[in-house]
């Protein structure tokens, strides 16, 4: 019996994601993005794990010079971590499309007050993949 998909094909892919250290609660955070002229930012009440046994709150960002988008999701849910592997990482900044981040994005977040530190995470494995690109 022949395959219908070769292993390749089975495969997914994400784009980078960034982590941002900060020891701002989430709803400080919202305020100090919406401060930045750079973005339009709008409140995600929750985002779900794959599994839909964690949610997590998170912020839509528009960057306004290219209108590309991401979303800014904290890291710690109700119950679990949305990418495990990162616990240092108290938020996340994922695409909510195919392409790659726009570099300027970090690079402005990163220099908002209260911002320790962001950064370009390891790309997940095909395990952790899946609540990343249920975000697409």
């Amino acid at each position: 019996m022949q395959s219908l998909f070769l292993p390749d094909e089975l495969e997914l892919d994400y784009p980078e994601v960034y982590g941002i250290s900060t020891p701002m609660r989430h709803l400080r955070l919202g305020y100090v993005l919406s401060t930045s002229p750079h973005f339009k930012v709008m409140y995600e009440p929750e985002v779900s794990s794959y599994d839909k046994e964690s949610a997590h709150g998170a912020y839509h960002l528009t960057f306004l010079d290219d209108d590309s988008e991401v979303l800014i999701i904290k890291n710690k849910g109700n119950n679990s971590l949305f990418y495990p592997k990162y616990k240092t990482a108290d938020y996340l900044i994922c695409s909510l499309s195919e392409d790659e981040i726009n570099k300027e994005i970090p690079a402005l977040i990163s220099e908002l007050i209260g911002i320790s530190i962001c950064f370009v995470l390891n790309k997940p494995n095909q395990k952790e993949i899946l609540n990343f690109t249920q975000l697409l």
